[in-house]
């Protein structure tokens, strides 16, 4: 556990990152990689920060999937 007494997890490393002022994307290369980084999301209880969806979990998003110019098909998790 954390200071704060969040668990840690280790989770894939996004191949891109955008972050929000209530929360960030991470970008996965592969759909396997997204779904443990949303499952270590979940394990350590990460949620939106403020805004209309404070509180709110995150994790896997696939509204914000996309097509990446140079590295391809890329897979969004929230956290």
């Amino acid at each position: 556990m954390t200071k704060r007494g969040k668990k840690t997890t280790t989770a894939p490393k996004p191949v891109k990152l955008d972050v929000r002022i209530c929360f960030a994307i991470g970008y996965y290369a592969s759909e396997a990689d997204a779904a443990l980084a949303a499952a270590a999301g979940k394990a350590r209880g990460d949620t939106y920060n403020g805004g209309y969806f404070d509180g709110m979990a995150c994790g896997r998003e696939k509204n914000w999937d996309y097509v990446d110019p140079v590295l391809g098909q890329l897979y969004a998790v929230t956290f």
